[in-house]
């Protein structure tokens, strides 16, 4: 089985304005914030995209403040797993601490 996969006229999600906005509020002061999960699946895969996941390496709290900063508003829907929802433009974004797994 072979998927052919291309963002060529996929993506225009990526051009939205809130989300660019959240983006670069996140990735202040070099920190790092990217797309993540379903939504590049969907992409390459040339399905649509219904939610926008983030992966950032700000910690929760940092996440709120930037994020509100920004003018958007938060809430700590899985703060005990790292994740804010953003609604930013309307839209919710859960954006997630990235955490490296351990084994112990």
């Amino acid at each position: 089985m072979s998927v052919e996969l291309s963002l060529s006229g996929q993506a225009g999600w990526l051009g939205d304005k809130a989300l660019q906005q959240l983006l670069a509020a996140l990735k202040q002061g070099g920190e790092e914030a990217r797309v993540a999960g379903g939504a590049v699946r969907n992409a390459l895969l040339g399905q649509p995209v219904a939610d926008i996941d983030i992966a950032a390496t700000t910690l929760p709290e940092e996440t709120i403040r930037r994020a509100e900063a920004a003018g958007f508003k938060t809430a700590p829907t899985g703060i005990e797993h790292g994740t804010i929802t953003v609604i930013a433009g309307g839209k919710p974004y859960e954006v997630t601490t990235l955490r490296a797994d351990v084994e112990t």
